[in-house]
């Protein structure tokens, strides 16, 4: 991998990390209260897309830590 490639990749878990965030604090708390959040998921696709997520950012993790070039 590249730097430019590795520098992409932690960019995007970045913003997957963010998203997870405004999912948990925001999100699911207001579908916790209302039944729907303000872009109108439920709670269990709330959930189902925390997951999903979640998943990603492991599989970015994995392909950072499995570069085998030292970037710092």
């Amino acid at each position: 991998m590249n730097d430019r490639e590795y520098e992409d990749l932690i960019l995007q878990l970045g913003n997957l990390r963010e998203h997870v965030r405004q999912l948990a604090e925001t999100d699911y708390v207001t579908a916790l209260y209302k039944g729907y959040s303000a872009s109108g998921q439920t709670l269990a696709e709330i959930n189902e897309e925390i997951s999903t997520t979640d998943e990603e950012i492991r599989l970015l993790e994995w392909q950072i830590d499995d570069d085998e070039v030292d970037y710092e």
